[in-house]
């Protein structure tokens, strides 16, 4: 079966955003790099500027790093101004999205719904989402006494940054397969339906159609019958090294079912050495290439900057998202410490041992199961 007999098989809504995606990467691979330009001026309000992008296509100058577009468009703006940078950052944007501002803003509400579960009382600091999720007080020590010089106030604020960067770590995984599926010539692989009893991992061209995928990609010119489907990582140490059979016999059945070429990616890493799941995912599926890093980002985002196209686009996100939140870590941090501080003084006791009575302290009924019924 060709490309196109494969394509008709899939389900209208995620064929139609195959069909968008490939439209997408053709307009970037004819258009000019005046085009680029010009559609990164007019999204920031800025004058035409000719001449700067001449004798270059839009992917070479979409390909240009940040440092050699800044040298570009420093000469032609008033020193102590941030237009530069900020056209610069435009550009990489427009290579990367066919819609910045539209991505931008969806990618910003994500961040925003993330944001909206950091830490903001002592309580939420105190105890997790459950409510068995209490602060360790002896790991509490070790961050008062090892990190933070015996300072109350550091001790908070370090404890506090440990909780809102895991719920940032988690975020940032998943924001990579949603961010990159929206790139030029790229789809998003939506999740399965159905139970796992169902069959909910199985290939079905209608509710399933790439198991084992999470992004996808339209064919390259060099190979244009070949779809190319990805599994993205956050890192090399993200999958299990358990999860690599059953990964590989699903890339391996995509590229039998579609004649797809297959991608195992991790996104950020500088090698593949210790790579937990490589072996397993390699003897099920020896045609997967495995790739992190650079690599891995500019094959996702076929440009030579793939990695700057994707921090571009986080940076403006979560500039965005802290503008319209208006969550202010430091004044947070200063309110927790003034209220732990405050308990810690009503006991009579130092905030140490206060913690470690709030973290272990309740009724016996609660706590040992020879008194529950």
């Amino acid at each position: 079966m060709s490309y196109q007999d494969h394509l008709a098989l899939i389900n209208p809504d995620l064929r139609q955003r195959i069909e968008q995606a490939q439209k997408e990467a053709d307009l970037l691979r004819a258009a000019s790099g005046q085009y680029l330009l010009n559609m990164a001026t007019e999204g920031l309000n800025l004058r035409d500027m000719p001449g700067l992008a001449e004798g270059l296509s839009a992917q070479e100058f979409g390909d240009l790093r940040r440092s050699e577009l800044l040298n570009l468009f420093i000469p032609c703006f008033p020193a102590g101004t941030s237009t530069a940078g900020d056209l610069a950052d435009q550009v990489q944007l427009c290579r990367a999205f066919s819609d910045p501002a539209g991505v931008t803003a969806r990618v910003t509400s994500w961040v925003a719904e993330t944001v909206a579960s950091f830490p903001r009382s002592s309580v939420d600091l105190r105890v997790g989402s459950k409510a068995g999720d209490v602060l360790d007080p002896f790991i509490l020590t070790a961050n008062y006494e090892l990190l933070s010089n015996r300072s109350f106030s550091r001790t908070i604020e370090h404890t506090a940054s440990h909780k809102v960067l895991m719920k940032i770590e988690d975020l940032v995984g998943h924001l990579h397969e949603s961010v990159i599926g929206l790139m030029r010539g790229n789809f998003r692989v939506p999740e399965p339906q159905g139970s796992r009893v169902e069959g909910k991992e199985l290939l079905s061209p209608e509710r399933n159609p790439f198991p084992g995928a999470d992004v996808g990609q339209v064919p390259l010119p060099s190979r244009p019958d070949k779809i190319r489907l990805f599994q993205v990582k956050s890192k090399t140490g993200s999958a299990k090294g358990g999860d690599g059979k059953r990964l590989g016999q699903q890339l391996a059945a995509l590229e039998t079912t579609y004649d797809a070429d297959t991608f195992y990616v991790a996104v950020v890493g500088n090698t593949l050495k210790g790579h937990r799941s490589r072996g397993a995912v390699e003897k099920e599926s020896p045609n997967t290439a495995i790739l992190v890093g650079e690599s891995a980002l500019n094959e996702l985002t076929q440009s030579k900057v793939g990695g700057e196209l994707l921090l571009r686009t986080y940076q403006r996100a979560f500039r965005a998202a802290a503008q319209s939140t208006g969550y202010s870590f430091p004044d947070i941090v200063r309110e927790m410490a003034a209220s732990f501080e405050a308990e810690a003084e009503l006991a009579g006791t130092d905030f140490l041992s206060a913690w470690l009575h709030g973290a272990i302290g309740g009724d016996p009924k609660d706590q040992d199961s020879r008194l529950q019924p």
